[in-house]
């Protein structure tokens, strides 16, 4: 009997290690089939790109070989009504934050933020908006109203209650 409970624990300890490691390897050789499917598909859409762009350039040659210039005119008048139509959009963009930008700047640095790109401008304008003044300073305030406490063993439990907060500064200065 003993002999056959020892032979059992024995294969189900065998079992759980075999389990555990192959639970492990599993993962790896998940995440590396993960990794090679995912590289097929990036160089299956680089493929796809290059195909396209080599395709329209051979018909673009073939209607040039066959005369219809009218057909390679309209589609390049089409492409170009569309950038005419992004850059009028992205101009109108650019001089409406531009003045935003500059009415937010005081007047005396506008003129000499005027001149600058874009995007320098922009990053000027957010460092100059984003500072933070200084608290000024009231006069007849001192900056530290600390007195001196003195021995804190030596207070009665009063003062050592009104003044505790100074107390456990002076322990976390030293």
């Amino acid at each position: 009997m003993s002999e056959e409970q020892s032979v059992a624990t024995e294969t189900v300890s065998e079992e759980t290690t075999q389990e555990a490691s192959t639970d492990s390897t599993n993962e790896g050789a998940l995440i590396a089939e993960s990794k090679k499917y995912r590289k097929r598909s990036q160089d299956a859409e680089a493929r796809l790109a290059k195909l396209e762009s080599q395709l329209a350039k051979a018909e673009e040659a073939k209607l040039k070989e066959q005369g219809e210039f009218q057909t390679l005119y309209e589609e390049a008048e089409a492409k170009m009504e569309t950038l005419e139509s992004n850059a009028d959009k992205w101009s109108k963009y650019e001089t409406a934050k531009r003045e935003a930008l500059l009415n937010s700047v005081p007047e005396g640095e506008r003129e000499s933020l005027a001149d600058l790109p874009f995007e320098t401008l922009e990053y000027v304008t957010n460092k100059i908006n984003n500072m933070k003044p200084n608290a000024p300073e009231v006069v007849g305030n001192p900056r530290e109203a600390s007195k001196p406490l003195g021995n804190w063993a030596e207070m009665d439990a009063e003062e050592r209650r009104q003044n505790w907060g100074e107390i456990v500064k002076g322990f976390n200065k030293s």
